[in-house]
Protein backbone atom coordinates (compact mmCIF):
# COMPACT_ATOMS: atom_id res chain seq x y z
CA UNK A 1 0.00 0.00 0.00
CA UNK A 2 1.42 3.34 -0.92
CA UNK A 3 2.04 5.96 1.87
CA UNK A 4 -0.90 8.09 1.14
CA UNK A 5 -3.26 5.21 1.43
CA UNK A 6 -1.85 4.22 4.41
CA UNK A 7 -2.13 7.63 6.01
CA UNK A 8 -6.01 7.63 4.68
CA UNK A 9 -6.66 4.55 6.27
CA UNK A 10 -5.19 5.82 9.74
CA UNK A 11 -7.47 8.81 9.36
CA UNK A 12 -10.44 6.66 9.12
CA UNK A 13 -9.15 4.36 12.04
CA UNK A 14 -8.85 7.91 14.13
CA UNK A 15 -12.22 9.20 13.19
CA UNK A 16 -14.44 6.18 12.54
CA UNK A 17 -15.63 4.24 16.06
CA UNK A 18 -16.80 1.58 13.98
CA UNK A 19 -13.90 0.72 11.97
CA UNK A 20 -11.03 1.06 15.18
CA UNK A 21 -13.10 -1.28 17.23
CA UNK A 22 -13.37 -3.60 14.47
CA UNK A 23 -9.44 -3.28 13.46
CA UNK A 24 -8.88 -3.56 17.28
CA UNK A 25 -10.69 -7.05 17.77
CA UNK A 26 -9.77 -8.16 14.32
CA UNK A 27 -6.70 -6.64 12.78
CA UNK A 28 -5.84 -9.20 9.89
CA UNK A 29 -9.00 -9.33 8.68
CA UNK A 30 -9.60 -5.27 8.50
CA UNK A 31 -6.26 -4.43 6.95
CA UNK A 32 -6.95 -7.25 4.26
CA UNK A 33 -10.42 -5.63 3.68
CA UNK A 34 -8.61 -1.94 3.75
CA UNK A 35 -5.48 -3.35 1.34
CA UNK A 36 -3.14 -3.20 4.23
CA UNK A 37 0.08 -5.68 3.62
CA UNK A 38 0.66 -7.81 6.45
CA UNK A 39 3.70 -5.67 7.91
CA UNK A 40 1.65 -2.67 7.68
CA UNK A 41 -1.26 -4.67 9.57
CA UNK A 42 1.51 -5.61 12.29
CA UNK A 43 3.03 -2.87 12.69
CA UNK A 44 -0.78 -0.86 13.42
CA UNK A 45 -1.90 -3.87 15.74
CA UNK A 46 1.33 -2.78 18.00
CA UNK A 47 -0.32 0.62 18.65
CA UNK A 48 -2.04 -0.04 21.68
CA UNK A 49 -5.57 0.51 22.26
CA UNK A 50 -6.04 3.29 24.32
CA UNK A 51 -3.29 5.51 22.54
CA UNK A 52 -5.39 4.89 19.29
CA UNK A 53 -8.93 5.43 21.60
CA UNK A 54 -6.63 8.42 23.41
CA UNK A 55 -5.92 10.32 19.97
CA UNK A 56 -9.44 9.49 18.10
CA UNK A 57 -11.45 11.30 21.32
CA UNK A 58 -8.76 14.58 20.88
CA UNK A 59 -9.81 14.62 17.17
CA UNK A 60 -13.72 14.27 18.25
CA UNK A 61 -12.78 17.17 20.77
CA UNK A 62 -11.34 19.40 18.37
CA UNK A 63 -14.30 18.92 15.86
CA UNK A 64 -16.79 19.90 18.87
CA UNK A 65 -15.11 22.81 19.80
CA UNK A 66 -14.45 24.10 16.27
CA UNK A 67 -18.26 23.55 15.84
CA UNK A 68 -18.81 25.03 19.03
CA UNK A 69 -17.27 28.34 17.60
CA UNK A 70 -18.79 28.45 14.44
CA UNK A 71 -22.59 27.70 16.10
CA UNK A 72 -23.28 29.70 19.10
CA UNK A 73 -27.16 30.28 18.88
CA UNK A 74 -27.37 26.68 18.46
CA UNK A 75 -25.16 25.92 21.13
CA UNK A 76 -26.75 27.90 23.66
CA UNK A 77 -30.11 26.17 22.52
CA UNK A 78 -28.81 23.04 22.88
CA UNK A 79 -26.79 23.35 26.09
CA UNK A 80 -25.72 20.52 27.83
CA UNK A 81 -26.99 18.69 24.55
CA UNK A 82 -25.22 19.77 22.30
CA UNK A 83 -22.01 17.44 22.76
CA UNK A 84 -24.05 14.46 22.82
CA UNK A 85 -25.67 15.43 19.26
CA UNK A 86 -22.66 15.97 18.14
CA UNK A 87 -21.25 12.62 19.72
CA UNK A 88 -24.22 11.01 17.09
CA UNK A 89 -23.75 13.12 14.46
CA UNK A 90 -19.66 12.60 13.89
CA UNK A 91 -20.01 8.97 14.33
CA UNK A 92 -21.58 9.14 10.22
CA UNK A 93 -20.15 11.18 9.47
CA UNK A 94 -16.29 12.39 8.23
CA UNK A 95 -16.22 15.72 6.25
CA UNK A 96 -13.66 14.80 3.34
CA UNK A 97 -13.69 18.88 2.49
CA UNK A 98 -10.71 21.13 2.69
CA UNK A 99 -12.99 22.92 5.20
CA UNK A 100 -14.14 19.85 7.57
CA UNK A 101 -15.15 22.40 10.63
CA UNK A 102 -17.05 24.49 8.59
CA UNK A 103 -18.39 21.62 6.76
CA UNK A 104 -19.33 19.41 9.93
CA UNK A 105 -21.02 22.54 11.13
CA UNK A 106 -23.08 22.60 7.69
CA UNK A 107 -23.78 19.08 8.01
CA UNK A 108 -24.71 19.06 11.57
CA UNK A 109 -27.56 21.98 11.13
CA UNK A 110 -28.49 19.86 8.55
CA UNK A 111 -28.27 16.87 11.24
CA UNK A 112 -30.29 18.47 14.00
CA UNK A 113 -33.01 19.75 11.54
CA UNK A 114 -34.01 15.69 11.08
CA UNK A 115 -33.36 15.00 15.08
CA UNK A 116 -37.08 14.74 16.75
CA UNK A 117 -35.31 14.74 19.87
CA UNK A 118 -34.33 18.28 19.15
CA UNK A 119 -36.67 21.14 20.21
CA UNK A 120 -37.72 23.19 17.37
CA UNK A 121 -35.85 26.39 18.67
CA UNK A 122 -33.28 24.56 18.37
CA UNK A 123 -33.62 23.44 15.10
CA UNK A 124 -34.45 27.57 13.94
CA UNK A 125 -31.21 28.09 15.47
CA UNK A 126 -29.31 25.57 13.38
CA UNK A 127 -31.65 26.67 10.34
CA UNK A 128 -30.58 30.35 11.12
CA UNK A 129 -26.77 29.85 11.72
CA UNK A 130 -26.20 27.11 8.60
CA UNK A 131 -28.08 30.41 6.23
CA UNK A 132 -25.73 32.91 7.99
CA UNK A 133 -22.63 30.17 6.86
CA UNK A 134 -23.46 29.66 3.79
CA UNK A 135 -23.56 33.44 3.29
CA UNK A 136 -20.34 34.46 4.74
CA UNK A 137 -18.46 31.54 4.36
CA UNK A 138 -19.44 30.40 1.01
CA UNK A 139 -19.09 33.82 -0.20
CA UNK A 140 -22.62 33.18 -1.61
CA UNK A 141 -24.61 36.71 -2.47
CA UNK A 142 -27.94 35.48 -0.73
CA UNK A 143 -29.37 33.55 1.44
CA UNK A 144 -32.40 33.69 2.91
CA UNK A 145 -34.18 31.30 5.36
CA UNK A 146 -38.14 31.77 6.73
CA UNK A 147 -37.54 30.92 10.32
CA UNK A 148 -40.53 30.42 13.08
CA UNK A 149 -38.55 31.22 15.87
CA UNK A 150 -37.13 34.81 16.62
CA UNK A 151 -33.81 34.11 16.76
CA UNK A 152 -32.61 36.41 19.48
CA UNK A 153 -35.45 36.18 21.60
CA UNK A 154 -36.89 32.71 21.20
CA UNK A 155 -40.17 33.87 20.72
CA UNK A 156 -42.69 31.51 18.32
CA UNK A 157 -42.34 34.71 15.77
CA UNK A 158 -42.40 33.92 12.15
CA UNK A 159 -39.35 35.63 10.63
CA UNK A 160 -37.80 35.92 7.47
CA UNK A 161 -33.72 36.09 7.69
CA UNK A 162 -32.23 37.48 4.42
CA UNK A 163 -28.68 37.85 3.64
CA UNK A 164 -27.28 39.80 0.61
CA UNK A 165 -24.34 41.04 -1.00
CA UNK A 166 -23.97 44.14 -3.68
CA UNK A 167 -20.14 44.06 -4.58
CA UNK A 168 -18.24 44.12 -1.35
CA UNK A 169 -20.89 45.44 0.89
CA UNK A 170 -23.26 43.11 3.06
CA UNK A 171 -26.44 43.78 4.34
CA UNK A 172 -28.59 41.74 6.80
CA UNK A 173 -32.31 41.99 7.18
Amino acid sequence: MSLLNTQNFLARLYTDEVLRREFLSAPEKVGRENDLSDTEIAELAEVFPDELNSFADSLRWKRLREVEKLLPLTRAQLNKEFERHFRDFARNFNSQSIKKHLDDALRFCDYLQTDRTVSETAKNAAKYEQAKLEFRALNRRVVARLLDFDVTTGERKKRFAVWLRIGKKEFVF
